[in-house]
């Protein structure tokens, strides 16, 4: 509920600061004293407009400050889902607006600087202010159907149908990407599919134009390879003076030294090796000599070979294994491609019987809410009779829409679904015989839109909307006898919400479980306006003040009083229990 609202420097209110209590709370007082002001500053802290001219004159700024202790768990909910973090202990939130002189507003939620859009938002979960159309939640038809639901008691059905369309929605978007990536993939397919052909038609073999480069240089300088391993192996082996026998000599020379095992062990060693290695080196050597021919065709088929494989790389990778990595890339994709068509036909048929069950149980929660419809309307007329509006009318149109596309019903149609099913909710009303029933947004605001909607929340057994209703104007153009039928029908719907009520009548005020009065006074030239909570002896004053002048009027609005505080002990006609 509203907790405490702080108004500072507004028309002519210097400062005022309210503590609401909860039910009915009560503001009265003379013509012009700024009673309606009270409202319009909630308007603004709540992120309504704000104007300059509401300014107190020499002041430089204007502030709202409004406390609010959020208890309820649809409250709660609602806060949750715009991301407010709500106080765990006490359920506190604060929302704080101020407008300076030259036209710079600064919004703040607990504390945080946040859009102006923020505090509407928030504000449209915490209060509904009924007579000016602002943060009206029974406004917005999402709102209505949920309304509808609550007084249907038809919760666990509209979950039901949330989930089943949340399942067809789920599989109707993994269709979509299904069919997005057989597009796409019959768009790849044929490349695919080349690539693959083509890597494998040329075989690669990893480091393999590294060997047929070696080869290549062989085959291109064959000649003076040959020469130079004839002459190498002849120096090596040939002749009077070659390698081999000179480190056999050497060897010999060494061995039969006396003393030769201790004191030359190494260098025999080291000749021992040699000897080994020259006459290695003078077999390959001749090999080589003997082996290598200049071959044409063979170059030609090296040059051959060397380019595809350089083509391959330009295409497919830095080197042959990045060239087979990416065949065996683009053999898996084809793979997933085969399969995705089965995948495909498996999503279309799971489909089919999500939308076919989803279909099923939309039609009964939509079949639930005509019913539903029906019985708010009789509530709801027998309430707009009680507070004097008995030739305005009230309907709810429960509507579908046909679409090619929609959940599929078991009557053969196909019909618009959103997660709360097939329905459109549109709450309706008609103020005076000869209208037009229209859409409630678009019934004019004023003292029967206002009356009207406290014929819905009276015939509403739930508190789903707004834990704080503020009632403006609810008392233009009705007498006593209406007055005193809205004041126990307002009294009453503070039993379930917070509700505050500016009025003019007595008949009304007598019923608020907190009452306030706002006065003006002029100082040093000077309006000064103010608010103050009334105590029962001040009450009797109010109350009197407001019936007029005379000698009985003391007594008749102790009488009243005493009238209204036996109401509250008597069950009321709805069904609501005593007051607490």
């Amino acid at each position: 509920m509203l907790a405490e609202l702080t108004v500072r420097n507004l028309a002519v209110i210097e400062e005022t600061r309210l503590a609401f209590g909860p039910g009915l709370n009560v503001i009265t007082g003379e013509t012009g004293a700024g009673k309606s002001l009270l409202v319009d500053a909630l308007v603004f802290v709540l992120g309504g407009g704000a104007d300059r001219g509401m300014m107190r004159h020499g002041a430089d700024s204007t502030s709202v400050e409004a406390v609010f202790s959020v208890r309820e768990r649809h409250a709660h909910e609602a806060l949750s889902e715009l991301g407010v973090e709500v106080d765990e202990e006490d359920g506190t939130t604060v929302l704080y607006r101020e407008v300076h002189k030259e036209g710079r507003t600064v919004s703040r939620l607990n504390g945080r600087a946040v859009p102006a859009s923020v505090l509407r938002a928030v504000g449209g979960a915490l209060v509904d202010i009924h007579g000016q159309g602002s943060h009206l939640s029974l406004l917005d038809p999402h709102f209505q159907m949920r309304v509808l639901d609550d007084f249907g008691g038809l919760g666990d059905r509209r979950s039901a149908v949330e989930s089943a369309v949340a399942q067809t929605q789920r599989l109707r978007g993994e269709l979509t990407d299904a069919d997005a990536a057989t597009r796409e993939a019959e768009q790849r397919r044929d490349l695919l599919a080349f690539q693959v052909d083509e890597i494998e038609a040329a075989e690669p073999v990893d480091g393999e134009e590294e060997a047929l480069l070696r080869e290549r240089n062989m085959l291109e300088h064959a000649e003076s390879v040959r020469d130079a391993c004839t002459a190498a192996y002849h120096a090596l082996s040939e002749g009077d003076r070659n390698a081999i026998d000179l480190a056999a000599e050497a060897l010999n020379h060494l061995r039969r030294s006396p003393g030769a095992a201790e004191a030359l062990a190494v260098q025999i060693e080291a000749l021992e090796s040699a000897v080994a290695q020259f006459t290695d080196a003078a077999r390959e050597v001749r090999n080589l000599a003997e082996s290598v021919e200049s071959d044409p065709a063979r170059l030609a088929e090296i040059e051959e070979r060397v380019a595809l494989l350089r083509r391959l790389k330009r295409k497919y990778g830095d080197s042959e294994s990045a060239v087979l990595a990416f065949a065996e890339d683009a053999r898996a994709q084809l793979e997933r491609m085969e399969n995705a068509d089965e995948r495909r036909e498996q999503l279309e048929r799971a489909l089919t019987e999500a939308s076919r069950e989803a279909g099923a149980v939309a039609v009964e929660l939509s079949e639930a809410r005509q019913r539903a419809a029906t019985a708010l309307q009789d509530a709801v007329a027998a309430e707009l009779r009680e507070v004097g509006l008995e030739r305005a009318s009230f309907d709810v149109a429960v509507e579908r829409e046909e679409a090619d596309d929609g959940l599929p019903a078991p009557d053969g149609g196909r019909y618009v679904f959103r997660r709360s099913g097939i329905d459109r909710v549109t709450f309706r009303a008609r103020t005076n015989p000869g209208e037009e029933s229209r859409p409630l947004a678009r019934v004019a605001s004023g003292g029967e839109t206002s009356r009207m909607m406290l014929a819905l929340n009276g015939a509403l057994q739930t508190a789903s909307g707004a834990p704080s209703l503020v009632f403006d104007e609810i008392d233009a153009g009705i007498g006593s006898r209406a007055g005193d039928v809205v004041g126990r029908k307002l009294w009453t719907v503070g039993r379930r919400a917070q509700v505050l009520c500016v009025t003019h009548l007595p008949q009304i005020a007598v019923w608020a479980d907190t009452h306030f009065r706002v006065g003006k006074a002029v100082q040093d030239g000077r309006t000064y306006s103010g608010a103050e909570s009334l105590s029962d002896e001040a009450r009797a004053e109010e109350i009197a003040g407001m019936l007029g002048s005379g000698a009985s009027v003391a007594q008749v609005a102790r009488e009243m009083l005493e009238r209204a505080a036996k109401g509250k002990r008597v069950p009321s006609p709805e069904g609501e229990g005593d007051a607490p």
